[in-house]
C-alpha cells in the first residue's frame, strides 16, 4: 500500500502555479502527484481555476478577488435557479468578502489572495463538477499491432484479434446493451445473453448480436462480416440485412451491401482452422499467407491450377505446408521468410 501523500496547502499550490515556489514546495508538489494517476488530472483542473482567476504568469499583479467573488457568486446564483433540486448555499461554506476583513489582512501578500481566490473556484468547480452526471470514457480494452490476441470480456464474449486492431468497450458491458467498438479484424465468438444485445460499431457500421460467432473486417470505409454461427444483424445507414451461418455481406463505403458466401477461412488467424474443398491452390497459398501472417509463394504459376480437398486445425505453419506438398506431390524450398513451393503442375 502506498505511504499518504503530502498534504498540499491551496497557497503553496497558488505559489505552484505562479512560478515562485521553492525547490522543496516543488518536490513536494512532486511527491503528491507520484501518489496517483488522477491527480496529474486534478492537476489540471486547479491549472484551469488559476488561469481563471489570472494569476498564471502574472506573479506580480494584484488579484481582484472582489469582482471573482461577485463573479462567482452570480454564478452560482444563476446555477441555482436553473437546478430543480435544492442545493445547499456555497457561499455559507466560504470566508467573507474582501470588504468585511480587517484593513490589516487585505493587506496580506498577493499570493495569499490568489490562493484564497483558487480556493472558492476550486471549491465551486468541485461542486458544479460533481453535481452533475459525468459522460462515461470509453476504456480500451486491447490493440494488437503485429500480433494477434484473444480477449475474453467481462460477459464471457471470447475476441481473437487481428494484426493492427483496436477493441473498446464501456462500463464493463452492464448497460442494456454490450456494446463494443472495433477498428481492425476480429472473431466474434458472443455469450448468449437475449436481454442484453452484444452490438459491434465498426467504422459506422453496426453489427448486433444475441450469440454467435463471426467474423469481422473493418480496417477501412469497407466493412466485411462472415456468419460462422447463430444470426446476425449488420446495418449501415438506412441499410440493414440479416445473416445466417454461412452467410457474409461486403459493405462499401458508399453503402452498397452485396450479399455473398460466407469464407470462414479468413477467421483462421482466430480460429486456426483451415477448410479447403477443391480449391485452387493459389486461393490456398492467399489465405495461408492471411491466417499465418505468412509469404508462401509459388515458384510454377502453372501450380496454380492445383486443387485441394484438405482441413487442418490449429496446426503449424511448417506442418500445414509440409501436408500441402505431400498431397499435391510437391516440395517446400525456404529463403528466409519465404516459403516457395515448387512442382511440375497439376493436371
Amino acid at each position: 500500500m502506498n505511504k499518504p501523500g503530502p498534504i498540499l496547502t491551496d497557497e503553496l499550490l497558488a505559489r505552484y502555479m505562479a512560478n515562485q515556489a521553492t525547490r522543496s514546495e516543488i518536490e513536494q508538489v512532486q511527491a503528491w502527484l507520484e501518489q496517483s494517476p488522477d491527480r496529474v488530472q486534478e492537476l489540471k483542473g486547479y491549472r484551469k481555476l488559476w488561469e481563471h482567476s489570472q494569476a498564471v504568469g502574472q506573479p506580480r499583479r494584484q488579484v481582484d478577488t472582489e469582482a471573482a467573488w461577485k463573479k462567482m457568486q452570480a454564478n452560482m446564483h444563476a446555477k441555482s435557479v436553473r437546478s430543480a433540486p435544492e442545493i445547499p448555499k456555497i457561499e455559507e461554506n466560504f470566508a467573507a468578502s474582501p470588504q468585511e476583513l480587517p484593513e490589516k489582512s487585505r493587506r496580506l501578500n498577493p499570493i495569499f489572495w490568489a490562493a484564497a481566490t483558487l480556493t472558492l473556484l476550486m471549491a465551486a468547480w468541485g461542486w458544479l463538477y460533481f453535481s452533475k452526471e459525468q459522460p462515461t470514457t470509453p476504456v480500451v480494452a486491447v490493440s494488437t499491432q503485429q500480433n494477434t490476441y484473444e480477449k475474453t470480456l467481462p460477459d464471457g464474449t471470447v475476441v481473437h484479434l487481428n494484426y493492427n486492431s483496436t477493441l473498446s468497450f464501456e462500463n464493463n458491458l452492464e448497460g442494456d446493451t454490450r456494446r463494443v467498438s472495433l477498428r481492425g479484424e476480429a472473431f466474434f465468438n458472443v455469450a448468449p445473453d437475449p436481454a442484453h444485445p452484444f452490438v459491434i460499431d465498426a467504422n459506422g457500421t453496426e453489427v448486433t448480436v444475441l450469440g454467435t460467432s463471426f467474423n469481422v473486417k473493418a480496417y477501412g470505409d469497407a466493412v466485411r462480416v462472415d456468419v460462422r454461427s447463430g444470426k446476425v444483424a449488420v446495418r449501415k445507414n438506412e441499410h440493414r440485412v440479416e445473416l445466417s451461418p454461412g452467410e457474409g455481406v461486403d459493405i462499401q463505403a458508399d453503402t452498397v451491401f452485396r450479399t455473398i458466401q460466407a469464407n470462414l477461412n479468413l477467421a483462421a488467424y482466430g480460429t486456426q482452422v483451415f477448410e479447403f474443398t477443391a480449391q485452387n491452390l493459389d486461393s490456398v497459398v492467399q489465405t495461408l499467407n492471411q491466417g499465418f501472417h505468412a509469404d508462401i509463394r509459388l515458384a510454377n504459376p502453372q501450380l496454380a491450377r492445383c486443387r485441394l480437398t484438405a482441413r487442418y486445425e490449429r496446426e503449424t505453419l511448417d506442418y500445414t505446408l509440409s501436408m500441402v506438398a505431400e498431397t499435391l506431390q510437391l516440395s517446400i524450398r525456404r529463403e528466409g521468410n519465404i516459403y516457395w513451393l515448387e512442382g511440375s503442375g497439376c493436371l
